[in-house]
Parts: structure tokens; sequence; C-alpha cells
């Protein structure tokens, strides 16, 4: 399983600059969006082709799933670092 505090390349958590705060819940926002919609697709092909659910339900939605619980967590992050007071950008 991939680590789950991985952060994304050029990720600064420490950072408190507005624009990055902005910055990085628009990328995780994205990506959550983008592994949300791999994930029903892939549970979506297990179900019209059972022959796959082996190698997808037993190696690949678990590891999607991971992956987007690890992105939600970031998004997260950023929601809330994005959401205090004096935070938006101007």
């Amino acid at each position: 399983m991939a680590d789950a505090d991985r952060l994304l390349e050029g990720e600064n958590r420490e950072s408190r600059h507005p624009e990055d705060a902005e910055h990085w819940y628009f990328v995780y926002n994205d990506l959550v969006t983008f592994k949300e919609r791999l994930l029903a697709e892939t549970k979506t092909h297990i179900n019209e082709v059972p022959e796959t659910k082996g190698e997808l339900a037993g190696h690949d939605v678990p590891f999607l799933e991971h992956e987007l619980g690890r992105l939600r967590s970031g998004l997260a992050f950023w929601a809330a670092r994005r959401n205090q007071p004096g935070n938006r950008p101007g």
C-alpha cells in the first residue's frame, strides 16, 4: 500500500501563504474527483466483466480506496487552512 502520509510533489504543509492554501485545495479537489470517478468505473467494470473481479477487487479497488482516503485527508487539511480567517487570497 502507498504511504498514507505522502505529500504531493512540491507540497509544503508548513506554508501559511493564502495562495498556497488555495492552490493545494484545488489540486486535491481535482485528484479526489478523479479517483472517485476511477473507483466508480472500476466497480462498474467488475460488474460488467465478472472475470476481472479477482484482479480488480482484490488489488485495484483496495489501492484506490486507500489513495482516495489519503487524498481526502489532504483536501480536508487544505480546506481548513484555506478557511482560516485572513487566509483567502486577495
